[in-house]
């Protein structure tokens, strides 16, 4: 792994579209060798619900509900089950080659950019864990539409609670990895929106388990110095370039499923 300057963006409130687009942008600049390895963290405003790749929405979402709460409804680039953003969440990317990290497959990737957001959270007093399979005990909510129902193989949990959510997609060897971390979850907004059994989820907010507020700009700083540790990188804080800009534009209303 090298040890050069990435590149560092907090993009703060966007909307839903805006989001995934500039997400996939970076992700082909990244591609054509225009950028270096990028790390965007960003908030949500209005909210939105994001679907996974290949998620169907009208047997995930009541989409009317959707529409009468004013919640976008948009497509991810990576896969996964759809998550809820709220103004109470820090979402934060990666786009980086896996040359680069020195992994080999989906689950390595994993392994090693876990490190990073562990060392982040620990700044912020928390000890957490990567799920492995063998500590996944079959469940009914296996089945469940929304993401932070139920723990999967490659998400962050702090005790038995799930905090950190993740997705990713590998294209010519460039990974870009999604992390939903909630600040709080919302579960009146849940019930409205997901087509989904009212069960108790597996998850918490970052406020719940903290046993404190903590702010967007508080997990960002840690963010940034978790891994900035864990990857022995440097950050620099230069923003989108014009290209990505325009790519983002452009793709934004093409990924609105509702």
């Amino acid at each position: 792994m090298t040890t050069d300057a990435w590149r560092y963006i907090d993009s703060g409130p966007l909307s839903g579209p805006d989001n995934m687009a500039i997400d996939e942008a970076v992700l082909e600049s990244h591609l054509a060798g225009d950028t270096p390895p990028t790390r965007r963290v960003y908030g949500w405003h209005p909210p939105a619900v994001s679907l996974g790749r290949f998620q169907r929405a009208n047997s995930s979402l009541d989409l009317a509900a959707c529409r009468d709460l004013g919640i976008d409804v948009v497509r991810r680039p990576t896969g996964g089950r759809a998550i809820l953003h709220t103004a109470e969440e820090v979402t934060f990317s990666l786009i980086v080659s896996a040359a680069r990290l020195g992994t080999t497959g989906v689950m390595d990737s994993y392994r090693v950019l876990a490190g990073g957001i562990i060392s982040a959270l620990r700044l912020l007093g928390l000890d957490a864990r990567l799920v492995e399979r063998s500590s996944l005990a079959p469940t009914p909510a296996a089945q469940d539409p929304a993401c932070f129902a139920v723990k999967a193989r490659c998400d962050l949990v702090v005790g038995a609670s799930k905090l950190v959510g993740s997705a990713q997609v590998q294209r010519h060897g460039v990974i870009l990895q999604q992390n939903s971390l909630p600040l709080r979850i919302h579960l009146d907004d849940w019930r409205a929106v997901f087509r989904r059994p009212d069960d108790a989820p597996e998850a918490a907010g970052l406020c719940d388990v903290a046993t404190q507020p903590v702010k967007y700009s508080d997990v960002a700083a840690a963010l940034r110095e978790g891994f900035a540790s864990a990857f022995g990188v440097t950050f620099d804080d230069s923003g989108l370039t014009e290209r990505e800009l325009a790519f983002a534009h452009d793709l934004a209303p093409k990924i609105i499923v509702a």
